[in-house]
């Protein structure tokens, strides 16, 4: 049981860093920019990476981007 639970924890450990490297540049441009107004710039409050030209939802998390 014990070596279940190492393996299991291993596994998730090693998932965990090979998804640690996404670069907040590719994150942020899953959001694309219709404004006319280029000088706004919002972003989630949860993840200050996602921004956008528009109020938009955060490509991770669904929340309303806040003006900055």
């Amino acid at each position: 049981m014990k070596k279940s639970i190492m393996l299991l924890l291993s596994a998730t450990l090693a998932l965990a860093a090979c998804n640690s490297g996404t670069k907040p540049e590719a994150v942020s441009s899953d959001i694309k920019s219709d404004s006319v107004n280029t000088s706004d710039t919002y972003a989630c409050p949860m993840h200050p990476e996602v921004t956008s030209n528009k109020s938009d939802k955060c490509s991770k998390c669904g929340m309303d981007l806040e003006k900055k």
